[in-house]
């Protein structure tokens, strides 16, 4: 399993660039709607690691053709310069009949599946590879029907799972979706999130998936009971840190992925050549 950290702020790029120094993570995962605004041959130069590409705006479920065309077109520049080892984009809403949602909503799973699959054919499409989808951090019942509707999206579709640990455990506390009906998904994917959650302030009470916490006990209990499907050759996963973000608590909650997971069968290689 390689290890890799989300590159989100600018202000981050010096303790990303740390991290990477110093072989606690394997690879940068670039936010990558957040860099549109730098040359990606830079970007390419800026890091002598191997890169992922996560999207968070492209809004393909809601956004007309035209817009999706023109995001497409510029996405593709930064996967020719970047040479990414993935892309990935989440599967939710950003409004409702016109109006933005103050968080972003969840998809009705029973009703929304040929829609959905539609349009994650036409943007792979227009993107022009696979893409991996993540899943939601559910708080409404329907969440427990998440499962097989990633599981058939991606035996009709040919699209991958980003599937986030993390957000499976929040759908868990908050739904009751059961660890066990994610195991297919696990098993059909190779790229991974896994970061902190809290439970809300004020009632009712649920689980929020805020990349702001230590990696939880649960996280880490899910991850262990799962290790032989979660980890492959070519895995990847990307811890998530966008808030508290302090070197030493970054490093400790890597250092407790990697005792989980070993060092990746690549890095293994390296340690033996320089033993």
């Amino acid at each position: 399993m390689r290890l890799g950290f989300n590159f989100t702020l600018g202000d981050t790029y010096d303790m990303v660039q740390r991290l990477i120094a110093e072989r606690h993570i394997d690879y940068c995962e670039f936010l990558i709607d957040n860099f549109f605004c730098v040359d990606p041959n830079e970007l390419a130069k800026a890091f002598d690691c191997p890169i992922g590409l996560h999207i968070m705006y492209s809004k393909f479920l809601e956004a007309d053709r035209p817009t999706l065309v023109d995001f497409a077109a510029r996405l593709r520049d930064y996967i020719d310069a970047l040479n990414p080892i993935y892309v990935s984009d989440h599967i939710l809403r950003f409004s409702h009949e016109g109006r933005a949602f103050f968080h972003l909503g969840e998809i009705d799973y029973s009703t929304e599946y040929e829609f959905v699959r539609d349009k994650v054919l036409q943007w792979q499409e227009l993107v022009g590879q696979r893409i991996h989808f993540e899943n939601y951090p559910s708080i409404m019942d329907g969440g427990v029907e998440a499962p097989a509707f990633f599981e058939r999206l991606m035996k009709e579709t040919g699209a991958g799972v980003l599937f986030d640990a993390s957000n499976a455990v929040c759908s868990h506390r908050n739904c009751g979706t059961p660890f066990e009906a994610w195991r297919n998904v696990i098993a059909g994917a190779k790229h991974f999130h896994v970061a902190g959650y809290r439970q809300s302030l004020i009632e009712p009470f649920i689980s929020l998936d805020t990349h702001a916490e230590a990696l939880a006990p649960d996280t880490m209990a899910f991850l262990a009971n799962f290790r032989s499907v979660f980890d492959k050759p070519g895995a990847t996963m990307t811890y998530e840190r966008d808030d508290q973000i302090e070197f030493d608590d970054i490093v400790a909650d890597l250092k407790l992925l990697r005792n989980l997971f070993g060092e990746p069968e690549e890095r293994r290689h390296d340690l033996a050549l320089s033993a």
